[in-house]
């Protein structure tokens, strides 16, 4: 792989010395309704310098929206320790039923809303 990268690299580099060598004609473009006067070589290397900064633009979305990823994943993780470290609530417990325990209603009881 890292082979075929320095291949790909070196053909992109000659490929880019090729063009500002032998082209020497000129061209007009248009940026939001300017006109430039500029040559071939020019319009290849500032599309070369446009692709490298959209690469660049996509590889630091791809790291933030990892970070961010890895955070909450490391959030979530340190949540389940905190919960599993908690001492469990102390249950009630039942008391056998006596002659001088007092029955009460159940319609006496208020119940939250």
């Amino acid at each position: 792989m890292a082979v075929l990268g320095l291949v790909l690299i070196a053909l992109a580099v000659l490929f880019g010395l090729g063009v500002s060598v032998s082209s020497s004609a000129s061209t007009t473009m248009e940026v939001f309704g300017v006109d430039f006067g500029v040559s071939v070589p020019t319009v290849f290397f500032l599309g070369a310098l446009a692709g490298a900064a959209l690469l660049f633009g996509v590889w630091l979305t791809k790291k933030g929206l990892g970070r961010d990823l890895r955070r909450r994943k490391e959030m979530r993780e340190l949540r389940a320790t905190k919960a599993a470290d908690e001492p469990p609530a102390i249950e009630q417990v039942e008391r056998p039923a006596t002659e001088e325990t007092v029955e009460t209603d159940p319609s006496e009881h208020k119940q939250p809303h």
